[in-house]
């Protein structure tokens, strides 16, 4: 398959997977922020990053999906421009954008765009927002430079992606929670997969968390340590482990929501203590920089 081919399998299953999610959340962080998977995970470092943006910032967000983030950007009273590979997935942004631009302090756009290959304006952005993309990008080092180039000086570069494979114990942990734990997959079918899958059920579960063969592009990019490139661009970066499953099992459960929001807290409560004693190791990092 050419290069071409697997852009355009990447947008088109991206666009059906925001397509799906729309019928159940708009695409806008008032009900994203509600999602169970972002309650004890994204949620604290998203509201902060939204809380800091000011009226007539010039922000951009690479990788954008359906754009709810660069939505909230604009909502915060910036200029907010979002890119992504995916056509399919920025026309669920933009016909979510029409019907409730009149809210919309400031102004937005969205354009499609190989980010492996895009071209930045040079000293342009007062922010860059990176969320959940440069582990699907085989060009990550021309990305980060890019970045730096198109930042402002005093500008703030904002990310949030996993790093690296899944530890063992967290995989481990994860998995016996998945069988323990009510999910889309029934009981029955549990113990069939516990029986067929009896050589290395945890393997299954590892390559879940990562989503391997979800898309073209899935993780082809943890080939580069993305986090030494942006230390190495931005000296200054500060960077902020997050829990290491709570965010996944969030995905898989199925309960009432009266259940799985405390009993996801208190996954949450007890994956916080043993990520904090090294006993489980968290991927999923948030990275604050400035250009000097």
């Amino acid at each position: 398959m050419s290069y071409q081919d697997q852009l355009e399998q990447e947008g088109r299953i991206w666009g059906e997977a925001f397509r799906q999610l729309a019928r159940e959340t708009p695409p806008e962080w008032a009900f994203y922020r509600e999602r169970l998977e972002y309650l004890y995970t994204h949620r604290p470092s998203i509201d902060a990053l939204l809380a800091s943006v000011k009226p007539g910032m010039c922000a951009l967000e690479l990788g954008c999906g359906s754009g709810w983030l660069t939505l909230a950007l604009a909502q915060a009273g910036a200029d907010a421009l979002g890119l992504d590979i995916s056509k399919q997935a920025l026309d669920v942004g933009r016909a979510y954008y029409e019907r409730i631009r009149e809210r919309v302090s400031g102004r937005l756009r969205y354009e499609v765009a190989d980010l492996n290959v895009v071209e930045l304006p040079a000293a342009t952005y007062d922010l860059i927002v990176i969320k959940g993309t440069l582990h699907h990008l085989p060009e990550a080092p021309h990305v980060i430079a890019q970045v730096k180039r198109a930042l402002k000086r005093g500008g703030r570069l904002w990310i949030h992606d996993s790093q690296g494979d899944e530890h063992p114990r967290s995989v481990l942990l994860a998995s016996a929670l998945m069988f323990l734990l009510p999910t889309h997959v029934s009981y029955a079918d549990k113990l069939r997969g516990l029986w067929r899958f009896r050589q290395n059920p945890t393997e299954r579960i590892r390559m879940s968390m990562q989503a391997e063969g979800l898309s073209p592009f899935e993780g082809i990019g943890r080939h580069h340590d993305w986090l030494a490139l942006v230390q190495d661009a931005f000296p200054t970066a500060t960077v902020e482990r997050g829990l290491s499953i709570t965010g996944y099992l969030a995905h898989q459960i199925r309960l009432p929501r009266a259940l799985a929001v405390p009993t996801l807290w208190l996954i949450s409560r007890v994956d916080a203590l043993l990520t904090r004693l090294g006993v489980l190791h968290s991927t999923g990092i948030t990275v604050s920089a400035s250009l000097e």
